[in-house]
């Protein structure tokens, strides 16, 4: 006798409030769903969630800017709060396929999903409770989350031998000209004539794997004039300083924008 399993999600669409008059940019989260093979089975066919990040330019003028969110390869960046729960081997000879494995279950939970934040050069997401603690650490889900992207970046390394390769956090000063955005680094950033579109895609199975209901949102509503590169101590050696180098007021027929725009938030629940 074959069992028939549903899945069962809810989606819910509402704008922000942070700005409702109309914006040169707006920003677009959406959600789509897609066959792929299971991540730990290979011949085995599922359902993938995948968060669409649509960049939209209403205005008359051509414009570039930072991207909210890059990825690897389509898998959003989330960062570890602690690898203390693993033994001291497993950091000489980590077991990746263990780890992503031994996800927890956070079903019936509440959380946000921040999708970008400060200009660096990769710029990930962060998975927050609803109600932040007074001392803010960051939340274990994004080492649950974090585990499986990790084994499934290096699976898919290995498939078409691909090299593995660290996450770059800063700028340098040789990143930001004219010719590196436009052609070296040119996936780090967005550049739409008037009326254009541009959408990156996102997989979204660890989320789908550990379940809870996730309200994603742009960090933040507003573009940079600056990106992020490497802090300095300051004179005294006592604190780092954040150091920040300005992006090219025009590249070929491309001004950059900077400023606020708009966009929405989305919640799916697993």
């Amino acid at each position: 006798m074959k069992t028939k399993l549903i899945f069962i999600f809810t989606i819910v669409l509402f704008p922000t409030t942070i700005d409702m008059f109309s914006q040169c940019i707006s920003i677009e989260l959406g959600v789509k769903w897609e066959r792929e093979a299971h991540i730990f089975v290979d011949d085995s066919i599922t359902c993938i969630p995948k968060l669409l990040i649509t960049y939209r330019n209403n205005s008359n003028r051509n414009y570039y800017f930072l991207k909210v969110s890059d990825s690897r390869f389509g898998y959003p960046i989330l960062p570890w709060g602690t690898l203390l729960q693993y033994p001291f081997e497993d950091y000489l000879n980590p077991d990746y396929l263990k780890r992503a494995k031994l996800h927890g279950n956070y079903a019936n939970q509440n959380y946000y999903v921040k999708v970008g934040d400060d200009p660096f050069f990769s710029k990930g997401w962060i998975v927050e409770k609803d109600t932040i603690p007074q001392e803010h650490v960051i939340d274990m889900i994004n080492d649950d989350l974090a585990n499986i992207y990790e084994y499934i970046y290096r699976k898919r390394c290995s498939k078409y031998s691909d090299p593995i390769k660290g996450v770059k956090t800063y700028f340098s000063a040789s990143d930001v000209t004219p010719d590196e955005i436009s052609n070296t680094i040119k996936d780090r950033f967005v550049f739409l004539k008037s009326g254009e579109v541009h959408t990156d895609t996102f997989n979204l199975i660890g989320f789908k794997l550990i379940k809870g209901r996730f309200t994603f949102l742009v960090g933040r509503n507003r573009f940079k004039k600056y990106v992020l590169s490497e802090p300095k101590w300051d004179d005294n050696q006592s604190e780092y300083i954040e150091t920040r180098i300005l992006l090219p007021n025009k590249i070929k027929e491309y001004t950059l924008y900077s400023g606020n725009f708009n966009s929405n938030k989305l919640v799916i629940v697993f």
